[in-house]
Parts: C-alpha cells; sequence; structure tokens
C-alpha cells in the first residue's frame, strides 16, 4: 500500500480444509489476518468440495475481504497431481460450477 492503493491485494490460497480445522480465532488468524490498510483485499481459496468451500467463505467473509476466489489456476505439480483444486478442477467443469454455486450462496 505503500506504493498504490488502486492494486488489489491477495492471500495465498489458503486450503478449505486447513482453515476449517483452524476455526480457534488464534489459529484462524494465523491464515486470514490482514492491516486494514491494505483493502482492497481478496482471499484466494482451494479446495473442491462445494460444502467445505462454502462454509470456509462464510469464514473468510467474517473477516471482511472485499472478495473470496476460488483457486482453478495453479500449475503447481505438487497441487494438481492431488486432483483437488488449482488447475486440475478446469478439467472437472460441474465441480467448479456446484462450487461457484455453493460459493455465492453462502457469501
Amino acid at each position: 500500500r505503500l506504493l498504490t492503493r488502486r492494486s488489489q491485494l491477495w492471500t495465498e490460497m489458503v486450503v478449505d480444509d486447513t482453515l476449517l480445522h483452524n476455526l480457534e480465532p488464534e489459529k484462524c488468524d494465523r491464515f486470514l489476518r490482514y492491516h486494514p490498510e491494505e483493502h482492497p483485499v481478496v482471499c484466494q481459496l482451494g479446495g473442491s468440495d462445494p460444502a467445505k468451500l462454502a462454509q470456509s467463505a462464510e469464514v473468510v467473509d467474517r473477516y471482511g475481504y472485499d472478495e473470496v476466489n476460488l483457486n482453478v489456476g495453479c500449475p503447481s505439480c505438487r497441487v494438481a497431481q492431488k486432483g483437488e483444486f488449482g488447475c486440475s478442477l478446469m478439467l472437472r467443469k460441474e465441480v467448479v460450477r456446484d462450487i461457484v454455486h455453493s460459493m455465492s450462496r453462502a457469501v
């Protein structure tokens, strides 16, 4: 923010399971806390389960993020080979549809 306020800041990808297993405030803060001057700020979520991602989006929303993003483009072999998120979701358009629907209904 020292350079410009016109850019969005994005978090690193937060995996839905990681977030949902760390819901206690002191643990959750480790993944979602940011400084108020960082707005606009976007939280990127990773996962492939519509229900878990909807629940994760609700948690992110409570932190006051300006947007929630679903990672469907990460080319990392570590991420894509598991077939759970990142670019591997591009091959599972029905799953992406269901995820986007559930996340948008949640927030």
